[in-house]
């Protein structure tokens, strides 16, 4: 059975490039043929040609990896995918835990600040009220010797 360059790209999962990249004069020569489908002239693949190029695209290389199929080259590149991926949380995650300590210490440090201005704040009320205290009873004496002094 015969199958267009549109066909063979969906089953291999390549682009029509790629398949019409393979198609050079030798293997037009052989394995091509053209045919009119629905009045339109399309280049067909006879399947001895069909044969040749599932056995480039994704024929006889392919390897078992972790239960599945997969082409070598796919299957190494989805590796690296996910080995880079991982390499990438791995350091995103040490940055989030690094800013989680950051926080944590900004966040010390404010409540450290806010106490020291409630203490501050709270220590300028008591001298103030200090300072009323003694001059109250700095006057309180005075007239107390004044009228002390009358008698």
């Amino acid at each position: 059975m015969s199958k267009t360059i549109k066909e063979l790209a969906d089953e291999f999962d390549v682009s029509k490039q790629a398949i019409r990249k393979r198609l050079d004069e030798n293997f037009r020569e052989k394995y091509v043929q053209t045919v009119t489908r629905n009045g339109v002239q399309t280049l067909v693949v006879s399947n001895s040609g069909y044969l040749l190029l599932k056995q480039h695209f994704g024929g006889g290389n392919n390897q078992k990896q972790d239960g599945g199929l997969f082409t070598s080259n796919i299957g190494n590149r989805i590796q690296d995918t996910i080995e880079l991926l991982n390499q990438q949380l791995t350091i995103k995650d040490s940055q989030i835990k690094e800013k989680d300590e950051q926080l944590k210490l900004m966040q010390k440090l404010l409540d450290q600040s806010q106490q020291l201005q409630l203490l501050s704040k709270n220590g300028s009320t008591d001298l103030k009220y200090i300072v009323k205290n003694t001059d109250s009873l700095k006057k309180e004496t005075k007239r107390k010797r004044k009228w002390w002094n009358l008698w």
